[in-house]
């Protein structure tokens, strides 16, 4: 077992790191860059960022996807294609060996998206593991080599990104005339920090509204200023918002079906999906689609309630062990760290961000899903008002 991830204690120390991750991009020269499985909006979004990155210092790239991504991303592997970066979902097919491994917005090293050659290169002791994530508490630990964990408390994993790039382009004297602002990275960078906090209404400190005020106006006016007028590009946080949010017409009928299984109590809404329906829409919708759809559909529940919504279902039928649940807070409902609830379950399979949580439970332990379930949703009411 690895290191459980901390917050970097000092902005020096923060600058240190950054210092390594961006002496390394200079120096190596083969980069393969792996997110989470199921990648999300900021996982996929940051993937494309550090991508576009390296290619500013013309770096061989590869993002390794397990599976295609929802059509509301295909504007991100536009870019790639456009950049020469190499996207692959199966085998890798490359002659030479890479020399660096980028992990990014994942919690710990078995969320990370890889097959069995993936797993080879991990055992590598040659190939450099860099680290960019957001993810702190839970069950979060380490998956880069000490010195090369930019891992702190963010909106995104692409705010972090960003302030790599602030500080780097702050030192012409080591990069030259380098952009480091183009319009594409920009848009990716954007796409991660309004995706992963909703446009900043599921952030709940002052120093997380801060840093995504900071970060969301600087590349929203790079993205502006660099993006042709009447043009049909994207060309604002707000237009990226919209598209990240719109449903294919098989999303739309997965989340409705999803939503026609609901339970309302006080301070959760809920749905509880059994075996059988697991299986249906595992085998009508595929897997990460389904995954996707919902963490909209607790979204919505949070946000019809007003405090939290639930999403339980299993994970893979057949195939996986576990039952997995989804647990998202409203954005009026900002007063509860979502994590602490989860100390409280005293669930060490999980974690996530304060707005939001993930958690795994073993079939094992549970006889009935719909009982265990309700009897959850219980427990964390009075988390909740333990927490309040």
């Amino acid at each position: 077992m690895g290191l459980n991830k901390q917050d970097i204690s000092t902005i020096a120390e923060k600058n240190h790191i950054v210092g390594r991750i961006s002496a390394a991009i200079t120096q190596r020269d083969s980069f393969l860059l792996l997110g989470h499985k199921d990648p999300d909006t900021d996982c996929i979004a940051s993937l494309v960022a550090f991508a576009l990155l390296l290619c500013k210092f013309r770096k061989d790239v590869t993002i390794y996807l397990a599976a295609p991504v929802m059509a509301q991303f295909s504007y991100l592997l536009a870019i790639c294609k456009y950049n020469g970066i190499s996207v692959v979902y199966g085998s890798l097919q490359k002659p030479d060996p890479f020399s660096t491994i980028v992990i990014l917005d994942t919690p710990k090293p078995d969320m990370i998206a890889m097959n069995s050659q993936i797993a080879e290169l991990f055992e590598d002791k040659e190939i450099l593991k860099i680290e960019v994530d957001h993810h702190l508490a839970g069950d979060a630990v380490y998956a880069g080599d000490s010195g090369y964990c930019l891992v702190s408390e963010a909106s995104s994993t692409c705010e972090l990104i960003g302030y790599m790039l602030l500080k780097m382009s702050r030192q012409p004297e080591r990069f030259g005339n380098v952009d480091f602002f183009s319009r594409n990275l920009a848009l990716a960078i954007l796409t991660g920090i309004v995706g992963d906090s909703q446009m900043g209404k599921y952030l709940k400190t002052r120093k997380e509204r801060f840093y995504y005020k900071t970060f969301s106006e600087i590349f929203d006016r790079l993205l502006v200023e660099k993006t042709i007028k009447n043009s049909k590009n994207l060309s604002s946080m707000e237009a990226i918002f919209d598209v990240i949010k719109n449903f294919s017409v098989q999303e739309r009928k997965c989340f409705e079906n999803i939503m026609a299984l609901r339970n309302n109590e006080k301070s959760i809404h809920y749905v509880c999906m059994d075996r059988e329906k697991s299986e249906e829409f595992f085998s009508r919708y595929g897997e990460e689609l389904l995954v996707n759809v919902s963490k909209a559909v607790a979204d919505t529940l949070a946000e019809d309630c007003g405090k939290l919504g639930l999403v339980a279902y299993y994970d893979n039928p057949g195939i996986s062990g576990f039952v997995q649940f989804r647990l998202r807070r409203s954005a009026v409902f900002i007063n509860t760290d979502l994590r602490e609830v989860l100390a409280g379950l005293q669930i060490e399979n999980g974690g996530g961000h304060p707005g939001a949580i993930g958690f795994r439970v073993t079939k094992d332990e549970m006889e009935d899903i719909a009982a265990y379930t309700s009897e959850l949703v219980s427990r964390i009411e009075e988390l909740v008002g333990e927490c309040a």
